[in-house]
């Protein structure tokens, strides 16, 4: 019996913590992912958790079978779980759409928030509380009592297989139950576990009454002879009057010292685990699945010292010694962590250098991490779990009775609830990280000598271990303090991401503060550049180029390129599209360029911008003057708070928001890539008003990006795709049919093009070449999309780690911008024509190109400002169209004409890269011409009309041509690369209607490339085919 209702409760704890990290999301989506909401849920399901054990512990022993009141509870927690999901989704419908904006502003608004939660929440936590202290009761007496010898033993056991459950539970949960059936299946599975353990439970019960003789002896031989009694003296009251007083006077001081001492472990626990937490995250990354990792390894801590200590807890003759011995070990244990943190991230750098980018790699990579994380966490995590049995045990044999366990337990959770508000609210920005954990160490040990000290009043043998315990502790905490501190240039070396740390000094770095949600950090590069890092992922950089005055002449100046190019365009292109824009919200400070450069625009009234964590904007006045309007001009507020939860607190709507957050893998980011964020946003803008957000391409891969507009697809009824620099976009949305034309003068506005001075001349053209796609190219792929990203699939949450360790990078978007043929642009009839400017002014693939086709066509003399591999690559030009306009007026053949072709398009690509939709038809003549009089094959001539009649979207020529060019290649003969000939071909047959055609090549391009089924431009091609076999009445299985 006993045994199955231990492997019962280990489910029990399974389902408790994905309770907890579960609900942990769920109502972040409702108060916000700030340090206050964090540190408020938590407090909540803790408080609920308290009160139900002490609401069980004064229950139980009037109770007949607690095992019964154990099996119902779990039910009812099963049946609410069944129940929460669509709970929350009306509570969190009407508290945006109703009750939020009724109170927008005013004082009601913040407690009404943590009411709703906690309505939400507050009812399972309370009976998850009761768990423990019920199934305890049930089992200890099934010893024969409080004071059976097995007592310990199962205290012991209980604790271990509910803490082992709770740690199995959060990586089964993070790992793949999310991933597999999302946030609600999640919670379905953690109730259905619930549902079972009451069933088992209660179908146990009832066998209980003809027990099996081998279950009885396995009881037995693992938990103790039941008949096995403490001493009569240990429990025995005194016949005295006097002396019974006496006695009872000393347990009660007993139990004041056992229950404090259970409130201030957790306390330190809490802080422990909070600095750890926060001190890992620089070493195993911010993402989701590095805080999981983290959290298991802490609980599977709790659990193993649970275990161990399950014999000791009956066995010990003083377990009082024991207790303050292992407080003492555990503070001192947990501030030796200082000494060891540092290896931490070199044992990072070597894991990232061993393993392969893979999955198999990735799998490796997190079992690696998690041994990093119970390396720190294991030895003091130990200590922690054999608090509670030994204080529990020792309570159970000094007459407290069975209420001991539910009171343990909720003093044990009041601790953690102020464990929790203290280290992450108050404690960690005020001290820092280091000190916060030293602080956490001098609580445990300060316990520890309080009860040896006590020990000591009672039995005066033990005075001597009392001194060197205090002695000791002092020693400890002293070391500490006049230990190192931590080196910043290592704590903000982003070692999870680039694989190297450091020599300690190594790095200047200019500022560095660990705040309550982050630990942000600028340091100063060897350019003179400064770097913007929190949890040590680079979140913005700006060069030298704004502390110094701007170059005479154009040509000396730098093109915008990197995270300046982003910053700049970002803001420059949203405004360009509300031009008229009085009022603006910027989610995400960053550097404050993006704040800055819209502050630019005199009509501009009133600019918030939100940043979750006060840090970034203490750090970012280093940046001055590049960000400083957004710090000095009086229209400029700055907002510390979830951006979805200052939305919903405000009734406000604006002309321009822009969203700019951290890499969508960082913990709680991902949630501003949602769909239900955009259906929300888009209810925030006026009628004329304008969202732009960033993302990134590298790191990622085209179907996670994809899974991003799909949900923005959803929620607007027009946008526009800009690249911001070669790795990053900007999607610029509006709930208008159609987005009006950018009106690229507000580069010239005083303020803006006073910046701007700095850099190369930003044209309209340049500012053209941005446009990457728009709605109507994707319309037919996002139409249905199955893979959308949504706060309850959080597709980008569970993928963007694993695409940034695997070093993916969305390559189909990529393409679009760097191949010769860009799909996109020919499915929109965009035309992007020949540019005359020989100098990009962004550093973009396309703009560059142009550049450099410009220099050719016109010969310009090498420009002073091209770096040497540009100036290789001009040469290397220039020399080869002069080689091929000397064959073509020799008037000879070539001997080989497939080289000679192939030849001949590296000279397209050197005078054409980078346009679409026109070409210079002096030159496509001049080469007509010559392969027609040196009668070049009639296929070779075909393909030359192919490609110029797909450029300049001639599609009744181009479809005719390429029934040439599928033959051809059916005979082996590939005048054009695959890639060029399927995307061109494809778009002409749809064009002319050729509807069978086009889906024969869809089908045979990603055998016949080099691309993948989830390449963006596969993709595309499938669905504008698709759409039109819709619009014929063919079907085909998705």
């Amino acid at each position: 019996m006993i045994l199955l209702l231990t492997l019962v409760f280990v489910l029990s704890g399974a389902a408790g913590l994905i309770y907890e990290s579960i609900w942990s999301r769920y109502l972040g989506l409702l108060v916000g992912h700030s340090a206050y909401a964090q540190v408020i849920v938590l407090v909540i399901f803790l408080g609920g958790m308290s009160a139900g054990a002490a609401f069980a512990a004064r229950r139980s022993a009037r109770t007949r079978e607690p095992l019964v009141w154990y099996a119902l509870v779990e039910l009812v927690v099963g049946l609410i779980g069944l129940a929460f999901h669509p709970l929350f989704g009306a509570t969190s419908a009407f508290a945006y759409d109703t009750l939020f904006p009724a109170l927008a502003g005013g004082w009601l608004l913040a407690p009404t928030k943590w009411a709703v939660a906690a309505l939400l929440i507050l009812p399972q936590s309370l009976l998850l509380g009761a768990t423990f202290p019920l199934m305890s009761a049930g089992l200890i007496r099934r010893l024969g009592g409080d004071g059976a010898a097995g007592t310990g033993r199962v205290l012991g056991i209980l604790y271990f297989a509910n803490s082992i459950g709770a740690a199995i539970g959060v990586l089964v949960a993070g790992f793949w139950l999310v991933e597999a059936v999302g946030l609600p299946g999640t919670l379905t599975t953690a109730a259905v576990l619930n549902i079972l353990v009451a069933v088992v439970t209660y179908v146990v019960l009832r066998a209980d009454a003809d027990p099996d003789p081998l279950e009885a002896a396995f009881d037995r031989a693992v938990l103790g002879d039941p008949a096995a009694r403490e001493p009569a003296s240990a429990v025995a009251l005194p016949a005295d009057g006097y002396a019974a007083a006496e006695a009872a006077r000393a347990d009660a001081a007993l139990a004041r010292l056992l229950l404090w001492t259970a409130f201030g472990t957790a306390v330190a626990s809490f802080i422990y685990e909070i600095a750890w937490i926060r001190m890992l995250a620089l070493v195993l990354g911010s993402a989701t699945h590095a805080f999981e990792l983290m959290l298991s390894a802490f609980i599977l801590g709790l659990a193993i010292g649970a275990f161990v200590i399950r014999t000791r807890a009956d066995r010990a003759p003083d377990r009082l010694r024991l207790l303050g011995i292992v407080q003492l070990a555990m503070g001192t244990l947990a501030v030796g962590t200082l000494f060891l943190y540092t290896d931490a991230f070199h044992w990072m750098a070597a894991l990232i250098e061993a393993v392969d980018e893979t999955d198999a790699g990735y799998h490796l990579y997190n079992l690696a991490r998690y041994g990093i994380a119970l390396a720190v966490m294991l030895p003091a995590t130990i200590c922690a779990g054999m608090t509670l049995p030994l204080i529990t045990r020792t309570l159970l044999g000094a007459s407290y009775g069975e209420r001991a366990i539910g009171t343990v337990y909720a003093w044990n959770t009041l601790g953690s609830i102020l464990g929790a508000a203290l280290a992450s609210l108050w404690l960690l920005p005020l001290v820092g990280l280091r000190l916060l954990l030293i602080l956490g160490g001098a609580v445990d040990l300060a316990f520890g000598a309080w009860v040896l000290w006590h020990r000591a009043q009672r039995a005066p043998e033990t005075h001597g271990t009392a001194v060197a315990a205090t002695v000791a502790g002092a020693a400890v905490v002293a070391i500490a303090l006049l230990g190192r501190p931590f080196d910043p240039g290592i704590l903000s070396s982003g070692v999870f991401r680039y694989g190297s740390v450091p020599e300690r000094g190594q790095r200047e770095v200019a500022f560095y503060a660990d705040g309550r949600t982050a630990s942000v950090s600028v340091r100063m590069g060897s350019d003179s550049a400064y770097s913007l890092a929190t949890n040590g992922k680079p979140d913005a950089s700006i060069s030298k180029v704004w502390f110094d005055p701007p170059a005479p002449v154009d040509s000396l100046k730098p093109a915008l390129g990197g995270d300046e190019s982003t910053q700049v365009l970002l803001p420059l292109v949203t405004l360009a599209y509300a031009p008229e824009a009085r009022t603006a919200a910027v989610i995400g400070f960053g550097s404050g360029i993006t704040s800055h450069m819209l502050l630019g625009s005199e009509r501009l009234e009133s600019l918030v911008t939100i940043d979750i964590e006060p840090q970034m904007i203490e750090a970012s006045t280093l940046f001055k003057p590049a960000n400083l309007r957004a710090y000095d001009d009086p229209r400029s507020v700055f907002v510390h708070d979830d951006a979805k939860s200052y939305f919903a607190s405000n009734a406000r709507r604006y002309d321009l928001i822009l969203s700019e957050p951290s890499n969508p893998w960082v913990s709680g980011v991902s949630g501003l890539f949602t769909d239900e964020f955009y259906a929300r946003v888009s209810g925030y803008l006026t009628e004329d008003g304008v969202f732009g957000q960033w993302l990134h391409l590298y790191e990622i891969d085209d179907d996670l990006v994809l899974s991003v507009l799909a949900a923005l697809h959803r929620h607007f009824r027009s946008y526009a795709v800009h690249l911001t620099n070669d790795v990053d976009i900007l999607v610029v949305a509006s709930n208008r049919d159609r987005l009006p034309q950018p009106d690229w003068s507000v580069a010239h506005l005083p303020d803006i093009a006073t910046d701007l001075q700095r850099f190369r001349p930003l044209t309209p053209a340049a500012l053209d070449a941005t446009l990457l796609l728009t709605r109507a190219e994707l319309a037919p792929l996002l139409d249905g999309f199955p893979r959308v990203n949504s706060d309850f699939h959080p597709r980008l949450d569970l993928g963007a780690e694993r695409t940034r360790f695997e070093r993916h990078s969305a390559y189909g978007f990529l393409g679009l911008s760097t191949a010769r043929y860009d799909v996109a642009a020919a499915l929109g009839q965009r035309i992007v024509r020949l540019a005359p400017e020989t100098r990009f002014a962004v550093d973009l693939p396309r703009l560059e190109a142009q550049a450099r086709t410009a220099r050719v066509r016109g010969g310009e003399r090498l420009a002073s400002d091209d770096t040497l591999v540009a100036n290789r690559a001009f040469q290397h030009a220039r020399i080869h169209d002069a080689q091929l306009a000397m064959w073509m007026a020799s008037g000879r053949a070539p001997t080989d004409w497939f080289s000679w072709f192939a030849d001949m398009m590296t000279g397209e690509l050197e005078h054409h890269a980078g346009t679409m939709g026109a070409v210079d038809s002096a030159w496509y003549g001049a080469v007509e011409r010559y392969m027609l009089a040196q009668r070049a094959p009639a296929e070779g001539v075909s393909a030359l009309r192919f490609l110029r009649a797909a450029l300049t979207y001639d599609w009744p020529t181009a479809a005719r041509e390429a029934e040439v060019q599928q033959a051809a290649r059916a005979n082996g003969r590939q005048w054009l690369t695959a890639e060029t000939y399927y995307d061109a071909a494809t778009i002409a047959r749809l064009r002319m209607g050729d509807v069978t055609g086009a889906r024969v090549l869809v089908d045979r391009m990603v055998s016949a490339t080099d691309r993948d089924a989830k390449d963006l431009r596969v993709q595309l091609l499938d669905a504008h085919v698709r759409t039109a076999e819709r619009a014929l009445g063919v079907t085909r299985p998705e």
